[in-house]
């Protein structure tokens, strides 16, 4: 699945437009990539991705 979240990852960074076209249905005027990463234990996640458009953020967690 590791291969899977990577590409997710790159996609959505690369093309962040596209997917709060697709997942809120609003087109973005300002988008600002907020990378997360989280370290602490128990969570074992490799990389979150805040889009932040007007009046939302997006979080992706691939």
């Amino acid at each position: 699945m590791a291969e899977y979240d990577n590409l997710c990852k790159i996609l959505a960074e690369k093309y962040p437009r596209d997917f709060i076209r697709w997942l809120l249905n609003q087109e973005p005027q300002t988008i600002k990539i907020l990378k997360t990463e989280l370290s602490i234990e128990p969570i074992r996640a490799d990389s979150v991705i805040f889009l932040q458009t007007e009046n939302r953020i997006l979080h992706l967690e691939f």
